[in-house]
């Protein structure tokens, strides 16, 4: 890397990262996640909106050998990113309601996927890509089936849900929606490319890679924390031991064929769910990711976007993903959470919090696109429908208050006082 190069990256950085935190500010002044504001600010600054309107602006600001670099930091906050969401993504509990959880992550998964899939049995003729037709019709249905279990937690807690009933069972329900969601994309990427190998060789290595971590690693780890060894660790080399170890694993899972991010996400789920190692992991490694590295996947991913390519069929497209992935969400948890014993407002409630997307959905579509699963229209197409349907979960969670507190007085003002 020259010196020019260096000073075009650092500029780059300052600028995304700057720009990030702008849009999330905005957009949690205005009631929604910050993340969103985020995805957004990346997408402005492709050539939806900078590199349209002011071009020689937008080479000086991500100039073309800049963009490497950029892209090379916004998969280092992913690995992170991913091994946070791992860590996390046990922490919710299922308690009593493990019924519940149960069918609703059933229902939340199921509906979603068969949906996603019927949409892209239609608009395959208009989206085909080299990759294949199977592989096109499996992906598109774990693209709408994903919840964004961190996205969704940062809505439970700005709401005051957290810890309540209903936000451990959203929770809970997520939790295990994006396990299983997360692992069949593994399968899809698998089955879209095997690199010249025997098509049997990803799966088998994947699956091993998968028990040694669940069933080796993570009872070791458990073991030596029961003997106190990780309590003599200081936060400073556990965070040095977990990030080297996430880097680890996502180049296994990249030189295996698959995306860099499995790795991480499997690494999180094996790690032992101790407090140290939480809190150094969702507090110091998260905060780099968020605050620097992250920033840059947003607008490398934004980068991908183009809105001005968009027709009036690729309009009519994003209509249908967006009715798609709201209603197979809502009606595939709402479902099975009435029939289970929720109320019909907390079956709405549980529905609709699931239908967060956010920043997990433009992770997969990121890892569809680079694994030539997506074209530049329908990946622009579900972008926007990952935004939408999450900047939609608090006004319609505010409108089911609403109704349940207008329920409540209709029946207060019917009741009248029996005569003595």
């Amino acid at each position: 890397m020259t010196s020019e190069v260096l000073s075009h990256v650092l500029l780059s950085l300052a600028f995304v990262v700057a720009l990030a935190r702008l849009g999330g500010f905005l957009f949690e002044r205005a009631g929604q996640p910050p993340v969103v504001g985020e995805i957004v600010a990346g997408i402005l600054a492709g050539p939806s909106l900078l590199g349209l309107i002011a071009p020689q602006v937008s080479h000086l600001l991500l100039p073309a050998d800049a963009k490497p670099y950029l892209n090379m930091l916004a998969q280092l906050g992913l690995v992170i990113f991913m091994l946070v969401v791992g860590l996390e993504v046990e922490t919710a509990t299922l308690g009593r309601r493990a019924g519940t959880v149960g069918a609703v992550t059933l229902g939340a998964t199921l509906l979603p996927f068969l949906l996603g899939l019927l949409l892209a049995v239609v608009i395959w003729p208009w989206y085909t890509v080299d990759a294949g037709r199977t592989p096109f019709l499996l992906f598109v249905g774990v693209a709408v089936a994903i919840t964004a279990f961190p996205v969704l937690a940062r809505i439970l807690r700005d709401r005051g849900m957290s810890g309540t009933r209903m936000g451990s069972i959203a929770l809970a329900c997520a939790a295990m929606i994006d396990v299983a969601a997360w692992l069949a994309l593994a399968g899809v990427i698998a089955l879209a490319g095997h690199g010249g190998r025997p098509p049997w060789v990803t799966p088998a290595l994947v699956i091993g890679f998968v028990l040694l971590m669940l069933l080796v690693v993570r009872p070791g780890l458990a073991a030596a924390q029961r003997r106190g060894a990780l309590d003599r660790i200081s936060p400073r080399a556990l965070l040095i031991a977990a990030l080297v170890a996430a880097v680890l694993a996502a180049w296994f899972t990249e030189s295996i064929g698959l995306h860099s991010i499995f790795g991480p996400f499997i690494l999180g789920l094996a790690l032992p769910r101790v407090e140290s190692v939480i809190d150094v992991i969702t507090t110091r490694a998260a905060d780099l990711s968020s605050g620097l590295l992250l920033p840059a996947f947003f607008v490398v991913a934004g980068m991908g976007v183009d809105v001005t390519a968009l027709g009036w069929r690729d309009a009519g497209v994003l209509v249908a993903a967006v009715a798609v992935s709201m209603i197979g969400k809502i009606a595939g948890a709402a479902g099975p959470a009435r029939l289970t014993g929720l109320s019909h407002r907390d079956s709405l409630t549980l529905g609709v919090l699931l239908s967060t997307r956010g920043l997990t959905e433009l992770v997969v579509l990121s890892v569809g696109a680079a694994a030539g699963l997506l074209t530049t229209t329908l990946y622009t197409v579900l972008v926007i429908n990952a935004v939408i349907t999450t900047l939609a979960t608090g006004p319609l969670l505010s409108l089911i208050e609403r109704s349940d507190r207008k329920s409540v007085n209709r029946k207060d003002q019917s009741w009248t006082p029996a005569s003595t």
